[in-house]
């Protein structure tokens, strides 16, 4: 069973509980109070009854001075009054202990005709006749061996509970029918939100990532849209990441595949030229220099793979590294390479220190400067700036081939080379870009490359201020 008939059915139940629980506490309020107003009354009308009984008696007494022991007489006078009040649903009955002098009442509990002091008065109820009475019986004040008993009809009490019964039926059978159709259309419009989020859900969790509810409203329902779709927008960002890391872990596999492929069949196929083939020393000696370039591709690969691994997972911890030691560093340890091609390198530093790691600064302006070597024309010069903006920058700056806009956006990934004949001959492997961009990420810093082509490329990083 669904959320929403579980709730339908038990509201129709709770209602019709209260509904009809009410109706019967409303009625039977109503009856005891009128059962109660019906005592009261007949109470002060058996006074007033009594009094009129007794005040006869005493003016009979004026010509019969035994008319309260007289039967007959008692009996004539009594009738008058019982013939008065019956057609108002009044019986009454006058009693001398407990012999009837004259009753119109057919039946009754004669314990109501004793009393504990004569000045008591006794009320109950009863059936007579079919009908349901009140009885009240005390005795006469003057006369305390006669007894009046006062019957009232009290049935449409009875009636009343009867119909009011009856009405509550038919408001059942009316009331309840609409109520459940009230509440199923109220609950269907309310669940509606509901099912939409249910059916989205649904869907997104078939892959329909770009799905969205629409709900406008402005209710909890409302904030719960919000918040669907933020979730959607969460879940279809990630899955976005997920899958472009996927296809770059794909990318990289196949490019890694690919620069091992080369200098793995180089060197397979010139071990087996040595090996098998009969040549001469200069052949061997070309052989084996073959060999070794082969060989020295797959050490720089893999000493590459190793550092781009190792910064991955690295959290480094700042402190101020000497701009103009760091430069005079990166002079000695590139001066062979760029000797090799007849490149300058001239370096400045306008500011003193770097908050960062000294180690990865190194290899970061290494990189840079080993790819603008590879850029650049023999003959030409290289510049390594450390200057303050709105915070400390290094900047590499060449005039080599540059590059274009749509080659700038993929340098710093993995294996990526803007001339790959060139970046073999100097044994590039594509990752020197990324091992940068990875360590600038790790200092918090911005790269910004900017390059023409036949112009030369400039690369600047922008660090957070010391």
């Amino acid at each position: 069973m669904k959320f929403w008939q579980k709730i339908f059915l038990w509201t129709l139940v709770i209602f019709v509980l209260a509904f009809d629980v009410g109706a019967y506490i409303l009625t039977t309020h109503a009856c005891e109070f009128h059962q109660q107003r019906e005592r009261e009354n007949g109470g002060r009308e058996q006074s007033i009854i009594l009094t009129s009984v007794s005040a006869r008696i005493a003016n009979m007494e004026r010509i019969y001075q035994d008319a309260s022991e007289n039967k007959e007489r008692l009996d004539a006078m009594v009738k008058p009054l019982t013939e008065y009040y019956e057609p108002q649903g009044v019986l009454l009955a006058l009693y001398d202990g407990e012999t009837a002098i004259g009753s119109k009442i057919a039946e009754f509990d004669k314990a109501l005709l004793h009393f504990t002091d004569a000045k008591s008065k006794n009320t109950t109820e009863g059936v007579t006749d079919g009908k349901r009475y009140v009885f009240v019986a005390s005795k006469l004040p003057d006369y305390p061996h006669l007894t009046l008993v006062y019957a009232r009809d009290v049935s449409q009490i009875d009636a009343f509970r009867q119909d009011v019964s009856r009405i509550f039926i038919i408001l059942n059978l009316v009331v309840i029918p609409f109520m459940a159709a009230a509440i199923y259309l109220l609950l269907r419009c309310m669940n509606r939100p509901i099912a939409q989020l249910n059916q989205m859900t649904s869907e997104i969790a078939s892959g329909a990532y770009d799905k969205r509810v629409r709900l406008n409203r402005r209710d909890e329902f409302g904030n719960l849209e919000k918040n669907f779709n933020l979730m959607a927008d969460s879940v279809k960002q990630h899955m976005t990441q997920l899958a472009q890391a996927a296809e770059e872990r794909q990318q990289f596999i196949d490019a890694l595949t690919h620069e091992m492929k080369t200098p793995m069949t180089a060197i397979l196929g010139y071990a087996e030229y040595l090996q098998y083939a009969k040549s001469s020393e200069p052949e061997r000696e070309l052989a084996v220099q073959h060999l070794y370039d082969s060989a020295l591709r797959l050490k720089n690969l893999s000493d590459k793979l190793l550092e781009l691994a190792y910064l991955r997972g690295e959290k480094i911890a700042l402190q101020k590294v000497d701009m103009a030691a760091l430069f005079q560093t990166l002079a000695s340890s590139t001066q062979q390479t760029l000797a090799a091609r007849a490149i300058t390198l001239h370096t400045e530093a306008d500011i003193p220190f770097v908050n960062g790691d000294e180690i990865l600064l190194l290899s970061m302006v290494t990189n840079l400067v080993e790819n603008a070597a590879k850029a650049s024309d023999p003959g030409s010069r290289i510049t390594v700036r450390a200057f303050q903006d709105d915070g400390p920058v290094i900047e590499v700056l060449d005039t080599g081939q540059g590059m274009t806009q749509e080659e700038i956006k993929k340098i710093t990934q993995p294996f990526y080379r803007v001339d790959k004949s060139r970046s073999r001959r100097f044994g590039g492997v594509g990752l020197g870009l990324a091992i940068v961009s990875q360590i600038v990420e790790l200092h918090g810093g911005r790269l910004a490359i900017d390059s023409v082509p036949g112009q030369g490329t400039r690369v600047r990083i922008y660090f957070t201020d010391c």
